[in-house]
């Protein structure tokens, strides 16, 4: 018998036997729900582990060059608001800078499965294939970029261009109206993680420095921003561009003014959108 199912049965006769009044009880059921998340978070990364070769992504109309996928996930997530669901989130990248971010996720109670959630972060196409069959082509660039026209010039050192992201990241906020446990919708102020997920230098001529920021819920990344510092004319200054990860509504700001709106995504071209929510099956656990 499988270590896992050992420890499913555990947790069951924990939770079938315990009265919820006695205190040693409770103590064992929070034991034992303990175990039960280590139980599914690690299932969660056997399940991410096994479906990261089944992907190829291209940018590029013609698949001009195909994408790298960082080794390393930049993030560990976990939502207890919405429920048991552990996910990771991988970058795809070309020339070193971010093209793609996709999150593998189970989502355990309410039992709603395994999913791949991808945004592009292109300013090209991009093709994605799952075992072969095209899963997801959108045909614009997943972002667009806008100047921070008051920022100052970027440093020349990269440790004070890092201090100058981060204050720069600090000057955004996000707001998400969650429908998953409502169906009127939830306002949430998103936190933004201080420390980027990813930080990026590029073969790409005019592209000095770049990070990568996210706006969480629990863990959870809902919004991507990306700060990058760009030269054009022989002049260098800064670029943010930003990316949805969540298909309800939300709005980004900048120094309190809006910037961008999300609107609540239906699904109706799924295949040719810059965002992308899809259940996957689940790989068969080895004999």
């Amino acid at each position: 018998m499988y270590d896992r199912h050992k420890q499913w049965i555990y947790v069951l006769l924990i939770l079938g036997s315990c009265p919820g009044s006695d205190l040693t009880c409770n103590r064992l059921v929070a034991q034992s729900g303990n175990e039960l998340g280590r139980v599914e978070s690690d299932e969660t990364t056997r399940l991410i582990s096994a479906e990261l070769p089944q992907w190829k992504i291209w940018n590029g109309s013609n698949r001009q060059q195909e994408l790298k996928l960082e080794p390393k996930s930049v993030l560990r997530w976990t939502n207890p608001g919405t429920g048991r669901v552990y996910g990771d989130l991988y970058i795809w990248t070309s020339g070193g800078r971010p093209e793609v971010a996709m999150s593998l996720f189970k989502a355990w109670e309410p039992a709603n499965g395994f999913h791949a959630e991808m945004h592009s972060l292109s300013l090209a196409p991009i093709d994605a294939e799952r075992k072969g069959q095209v899963m997801w082509r959108p045909i614009k660039p997943g972002v667009e970029l806008k100047p921070l026209a008051d920022a100052a010039v970027p440093e020349v050192s990269p440790a004070r261009r890092l201090i100058q992201m981060r204050g720069l990241a600090n000057e955004f906020t996000a707001v998400l109206t969650d429908f998953r446990r409502n169906n009127s919708g939830e306002r949430h102020e998103l936190r933004l993680l201080t420390q980027p997920l990813f930080r990026y230098r590029s073969t790409e001529p005019t592209l000095i420095d770049g990070a990568m920021f996210a706006f969480v819920l629990g863990t959870d990344p809902e919004m991507f921003l990306l700060l990058e510092a760009r030269q054009s004319e022989g002049k260098s200054g800064w670029q943010y561009g930003l990316a949805r990860m969540n298909n309800d509504s939300m709005t980004a700001l900048h120094k309190d003014q809006e910037v961008f709106q999300f609107e609540r995504t239906t699904g109706d071209d799924r295949l040719h959108a810059p965002y992308v929510l899809m259940s996957v099956p689940e790989s068969a656990r080895p004999d």
